[in-house]
């Protein structure tokens, strides 16, 4: 009969069902494995058990839906929530990690995330309205998404493009005012600290006793790592801009205000460096301080502070001593 042969000869150009849902598959699995690689590029573990999980849950429903449920709604329901719940994670990972540094790439992923839940959610509506119930069908709920995934895969390349040239220009800004070896301030990025933030406290100036005489005997390997345990120890002191400007001498900016308490926390960071656990290594400190004025001269405040520092050696090393 006629309409039998029309009918057979448009079916044949209808890909299969299961390659339907295998692509599915596919596109999820891929679309799912974007999180993981988030976590990585920002030095986090990938949670592998969350994607485990993610996709047993996704793989066991889709079978139910193929196998023991043969109308259309259910499953393309199930790819669409998988769909917009993988976004809501990806957003919430860039927003956590990328703000603010990678701003443009963060806004970029978000409108992109925004505009594919108004895919979904409209190809939702209609489906639940019974508008399509054909998955080939000629309306433009089965061309929404053809269009997103297009829209998507362009957008978010050009977003992971942001994130690979603002991840180099703060490489670019962090070699030009990070120390290498100790993961501190150098002088350059100490100096612009100072420009942008409150200078009320205490200008520190710390030198390691006998560093040389370290070098000398044990190694500059052993010297090396004396230098990046004092480095680890003032990173994780709260409220401190630490920096190295060259050798064994560090430069600190302390928040305190009170002369008492600048004196405390001077005693209190000398203390911390002197327990210092060095295999077959002593390692002790010492600080010249001198409270920061209403207006902010560093030059002055560093020669007042370096001063200060030789006094305290004069006196006999690990020791702080105020300037005046």
């Amino acid at each position: 009969m006629p309409w039998r042969r029309n009918r057979s000869s448009s079916c044949r150009h209808f890909p299969h069902i299961a390659g339907i849902w295998l692509a599915n598959l596919l596109i999820t699995f891929c679309l799912a494995l974007m999180p993981l690689a988030i976590q990585r590029f920002f030095g986090e573990p990938p949670n592998w058990r969350a994607f485990t999980l993610f996709m047993l849950v996704y793989l066991l429903i889709l079978c139910w839906s193929v196998i023991f449920n043969d109308k259309m709604a259910p499953r393309v329901l199930l790819a669409c929530l998988s769909y917009m719940m993988v976004g809501a994670v990806i957003v919430w990972l860039i927003w956590r990690h990328g703000y603010p540094d990678y701003l443009p790439a963060v806004l970029v992923f978000t409108v992109v995330n925004i505009l594919l839940y108004g895919f979904n959610l409209v190809r939702m509506g209609a489906l639940l309205g019974g508008e399509v119930r054909v998955l080939m069908d000629q309306h433009a709920v089965n061309v929404l998404p053809f269009l997103s995934m297009l829209m998507g895969n362009y957008l978010s390349t050009f977003g992971v493009l942001l994130i690979c040239t603002q991840y180099r220009a703060l490489a670019l800004r962090r070699q030009a005012s990070q120390d290498p070896l100790t993961g501190l301030l150098n002088r350059r990025g100490f100096m612009d600290h100072c420009v942008t933030m409150a200078r009320q406290g205490a200008l520190v100036v710390l030198d390691l006793d006998d560093f040389k005489q370290i070098n000398d005997r044990h190694g500059h390997e052993t010297g090396d790592r004396v230098l990046e345990a004092v480095g680890r120890y003032l990173a994780g002191q709260r409220d401190l801009v630490a920096s190295r400007f060259g050798g064994e001498e560090f430069v600190l900016l302390l928040p305190e205000r009170d002369p008492l308490a600048q004196q405390a926390r001077c005693e209190q960071i000398r203390q911390g460096i002197e327990t210092l656990e060095l295999k077959g290594v002593r390692v002790t400190a010492s600080l010249g301080w001198v409270p920061s004025a209403r207006e902010w001269h560093f030059d002055t405040l560093f020669s007042q502070a370096d001063r200060a520092l030789y006094q305290a050696k004069r006196e006999g090393k690990n020791r702080i001593c105020q300037g005046a």
